[in-house]
């Protein structure tokens, strides 16, 4: 039988890691919405966890399964229940909301922000259709790309910015500053049509 007594015991195993940084998210996936606390590592972003996977004590692991603790399920009959943890299978999840302020971007404390990653990126609004639900916000592009550069990536999760996502989420949700689209979840991509009288400024 189930011990709720394990939500409160400490974490051990990969838990246990004094690199693991938490981000609370929620993650909508094909039969139900998660809310709880994901983890990432203290050089890695939320979306770097999320394509890449972490290696708590050396040990790869998220790769193909996001980890979750501290978890609130809403089924699609909108009955909800409590898991002290759960591992979310990549391919299932439409995107993953970042509920903490700030921790799409890597800390400026402690991070290494060196190489290609780091580039600032040109900010291209977007409206991204995604089963039901259409989020809007800004996808972030390589100066010298286009949005279908971007989106033909080898990433499986891109990220979008000041995202809107509607309808409302099972949590109440419905903005956040950032989240992972999965792309292969993706059903198409629009973009607003340009202005003509800044056009004809350029």
């Amino acid at each position: 039988m189930w011990d709720p007594s394990y939500l409160e015991q400490p974490d051990s195993g990969w838990r246990s890691d004094t690199r693991l940084r938490p981000v609370e998210v929620v993650v909508c996936t094909t039969t139900g919405t998660f809310a709880g606390r994901t983890y990432r590592l203290d050089r890695q972003r939320l979306l770097d966890a999320l394509n890449q996977g972490l290696a708590p004590k050396g040990s790869p692991i998220g790769r193909d399964f996001m980890p979750l603790t501290q978890v609130e399920v809403w089924s699609p009959d909108g009955s909800k229940a409590s898991l002290a943890s759960t591992f979310v299978g990549k391919t299932s999840i439409l995107f993953v909301g970042e509920k903490n302020k700030g921790q799409g971007s890597l800390p400026t404390d402690g991070g290494d922000q060196q190489g290609p990653r780091w580039r600032e990126k040109k900010p291209a609004g977007t409206e991204v259709h995604v089963s039901s639900y259409i989020i809007v916000g800004n996808m972030h592009t390589e100066t010298w790309q286009e949005l279908l550069e971007t989106l033909d990536s080898n990433e499986r999760f891109l990220p979008l910015t000041n995202a809107r996502i509607s309808p409302e989420l099972a949590t109440g949700d419905s903005e956040f500053e950032f989240v992972a689209i999965n792309k292969a979840q993706i059903h198409y991509v629009g973009q607003p049509p340009v202005d003509p009288l800044r056009s004809s400024e350029l």
